[in-house]
């Protein structure tokens, strides 16, 4: 016999319970349920991020993920401090290495105005003085509002809410597919009024599931960090200019919550979704999928050719 819900959430990482607690706040009596397939939420990206709060202006002005990363920036802040989770205030700056990135820089300080982003345009003097190993040719750009906090003990703080506002947080439930308005997990089949899809690296398989996302596919990869050993912290996040041609921010220093310092990420293709190292979680056919899906792009995408030999 199916249990019923009024909400079913597919997934308890970071935004699988933040729908959950809105949900709730909305809807002060309705049954809602989340299906973790793991033995607690959290641990893949929701757990394993940089903990970096971006301020968002790296990103075209008015598009989605502008607006998301700004509101999510002050958001998390907020958050933070009202439940005085782990938050480390420690601003970024961007500098330059070669006079050829100053027009960058100016483009990239101007979209972050136009995203309505608190940036300032700064000498080399006034970059050394919020980070004395800082240096960049002529200017830089300051952040303040960009922020480290401790992914562990957000999930960890969520999930104890989650559960403290009656949802029924569980774990160790994976979803294996749906017959209408009847949901099927590892334990047993649910009826759901509502289905939302949080699964992360598996929203995708998932989507087509009920129809939707059938001509997209996740690629999945992966970012490394080296933790440096100096024993006299930065006290700032460093980041290089970007190089436009590039989907990505660069090599660069960050401040973790704890004060540490970390050099990164790489950006290493994943042979299957869950590719953290070694062949934990390994699986032929998805791995196989992933690897014909990088032939593909490699043979078809121009930009992808140049992205992978840089």
């Amino acid at each position: 016999m199916a249990d019923t819900v009024d909400f079913l959430i597919i997934g308890g990482g970071g935004v699988g319970l933040t729908i959950a607690l809105e949900l709730r706040r909305r809807n002060p009596r309705a049954s809602i349920a989340v299906w973790e397939k793991e033995a607690s939420c959290g641990a893949h990206a929701s757990g394993r991020n940089s903990g970096v709060l971006h301020a968002g202006f790296y990103y075209t002005p008015d598009s989605l993920k502008a607006r998301l990363t700004r509101e999510g920036c002050r958001a998390w802040t907020e958050y933070c401090e009202e439940h005085r989770l782990p938050l480390r205030r420690c601003g970024k700056l961007v500098v330059t290495s070669t006079e050829d990135q100053l027009p960058e820089l100016g483009r990239l300080y101007e979209r972050g105005l136009a995203n309505g982003v608190d940036l300032h345009l700064i000498d080399a003097a006034s970059a050394r003085e919020i980070e004395p190993r800082a240096r960049t040719v002529e200017r830089a750009i300051w952040s303040p509002t960009t922020a480290s906090v401790d992914p562990t003990a957000i999930m960890e703080h969520l999930s104890a809410r989650a559960r403290a506002e009656q949802i029924d947080i569980r774990t160790g439930v994976a979803f294996q597919g749906t017959n209408r308005r009847c949901v099927l997990s590892t334990a047993g089949i649910t009826e759901a009024g509502y289905v939302v899809n949080a699964a992360g690296l598996y929203a995708d398989k998932i989507a087509r599931e009920f129809g939707f996302s059938t001509q997209h596919r996740i690629v999945p990869f992966r970012g490394t960090y080296l933790y440096g050993d100096d024993t006299e912290a930065l006290r700032t996040n460093l980041h290089p200019v970007p190089d436009p041609r590039f989907p990505f921010l660069g090599v660069h220093f960050t401040v973790t919550v704890a004060g540490e310092v970390k050099i990164g990420p790489t950006a290493i293709p994943g042979l299957w979704r869950e590719h953290y190292g070694g062949v934990s979680g390994f699986a032929l056919s998805e791995s196989a999928e992933i690897c014909a899906q990088l032939t593909s792009l490699l043979l078809r995408g121009a930009a992808f050719r140049r992205h992978a030999a840089s």
